[in-house]
């Protein structure tokens, strides 16, 4: 019988490469060949790269979102028109209050109030709810016996259900003669018991026991002067 065919290691090797481009043949190491068919998809290990790139833009993204912006936190806006005025002791005036929501949600109400108003004036907002983006009217009113001059009001709006808030000062300036106080005036060396009235710096004050060179109005509120108003 014949021997066995050999056939050159060099031969092989061709025929690996030929196979290769034409079948979807992979030589795999040194002497070893792995035959792949054409058209069948590339292993899994191939796409990792790739498939790791896409997870990291996808939990970036989706942290991007889950994060609330700035943009989102309710914010309003409260403005007055004019935001000042004159008046004579006893009279009264205007203004008004204008309001906005930036970023509101389901909250549409604001609340209004009105600080820092000094004896002797009246000031309100009407109505003292409004929804956001309505007007609303700041009315100030005076008694004959304020004393003059310059009191800043501070008109405040608060968002319904949130920390949000706005405000604006109007700055109401009282004009006219402060009146004579019909009491006699404090004097520094003149001795008081409880109960004693005096005028002092367009204001009546009672002494609330015996009391001898403290000057009204100095001796806050537990001291020994108690404020009566204007006179």
């Amino acid at each position: 019988m014949p021997g066995p065919v050999r056939v050159p290691l060099r031969a092989l090797v061709a025929a690996a490469v030929t196979a290769t481009a034409i079948g979807g043949v992979v030589l795999a190491g040194a002497g070893t060949v792995t035959a792949r068919a054409a058209g069948s998809p590339l292993p899994a290990q191939a796409f990792t790269p790739y498939a790791e790139a896409r997870a990291a833009a996808t939990a970036s993204s989706l942290s991007a979102s889950a994060s609330p912006s700035a943009s989102s936190v309710p914010a309003i806006l409260v403005q007055l028109s004019p935001s000042s005025g004159t008046v004579t002791a006893g009279s009264s005036t205007t203004a008004t209050v204008s309001t906005a929501i930036i970023n509101n949600g389901s909250n549409t109400s604001i609340a209004m109030t009105v600080s820092g108003v000094p004896a002797g004036v009246t000031a309100a907002v009407s109505p003292s709810s409004v929804s956001g983006g309505s007007s609303a009217a700041l009315s100030v009113s005076t008694v004959s016996t304020v004393v003059p001059g310059t009191y800043p009001l501070t008109v405040k709006g608060t968002l319904t259900g949130t920390s949000a808030t706005s405000s604006a000062t109007y700055t109401l300036t009282v004009t006219g003669t402060a009146p004579a106080c019909s009491t006699d005036p404090w004097v520094g060396t003149q001795v008081y018991t409880g109960g004693t009235t005096v005028a002092w710096k367009g204001h009546r004050w009672s002494a609330k026991w015996w009391t001898l060179g403290e000057e009204p109005g100095t001796t806050g509120e537990w001291g020994v002067w108690q404020d009566l108003g204007p006179c």
